[in-house]
């Protein structure tokens, strides 16, 4: 029966303090540590690799794949970046791996459209749906770089600067391509530009951050 995250899970990730208690326990190999780690991070690995590859089974094994590969690679997290970005970083490149191994044709990626949507009312319903329809088709047909930069920046809430270091991207690079992705979505699909994208790309700073939010 899954269970949820335990207090002490919850401790663990209140800082970097906090967070660099959990890597040495990690790093001595504490079977508690582990566990901690696992229950705190593979629901959201999960989700975010579920948007962008849509396929369950190659999911739940680049998720496998990414902890094996933390729990033999820790001594290797330096702490520049959060211990989140850089298992995420991981996940991306296992299950990237996957499939230029399996070598077969990738299924249409996940919207993650639910969490981009404003709310709606029973007037407006049906005239929404058509225009979802045509976002989650341009979102689909995106290249897996331009959609997993905007899923992470959209969805997951990564800034640019933690996209970069995922990536191994430059900012700038990171930064020019979502503006450049959210520019072609528009063009795409203009009836739906107010779908629910969080922030018009000039209101996406140098610093890579958002501006003009509630």
């Amino acid at each position: 029966m899954p269970r949820t995250m335990s207090r002490s899970v919850r401790h663990l990730l209140q800082g970097r303090g906090a967070e660099q208690q959990l890597v040495e326990g990690l790093i001595r190999g504490e079977e508690a540590s582990y566990r901690q780690l696992y229950e705190a991070f593979s629901p959201r690995l999960r989700v975010l690799l579920l948007r962008i590859f849509r396929d369950a089974a190659l999911v739940e094994d680049a998720v496998q794949s990414t902890f094996l590969q933390v729990f033999r690679c820790i001594t290797q997290f330096n702490g520049q970046a959060a211990l989140l970005t850089w298992m995420t970083q991981i996940a991306l490149n296992e299950a990237g791996r996957m499939v230029r191994r399996q070598s077969r044709a990738r299924q249409p990626p996940g919207d993650g459209l639910s969490e981009l949507e404003g709310p709606r009312t029973p007037e407006h319903h049906n005239a929404q749906r058509e225009e979802y329809t045509h976002l989650a088709a341009a979102i689909a047909a995106l290249p897996l770089e331009k959609r997993t930069a905007l899923l992470l920046f959209e969805v997951e809430g990564f800034s640019v600067q933690q996209i970069a270091d995922i990536t191994g991207e430059p900012k700038g690079t990171v930064l020019a391509r979502l503006s450049r992705t959210r520019a072609e979505l528009r063009e795409a699909v203009q009836a739906v530009c107010n779908v629910g994208l969080t922030a018009k790309p000039e209101t996406i700073s140098a610093g890579g951050k958002r501006h003009g939010q509630a």
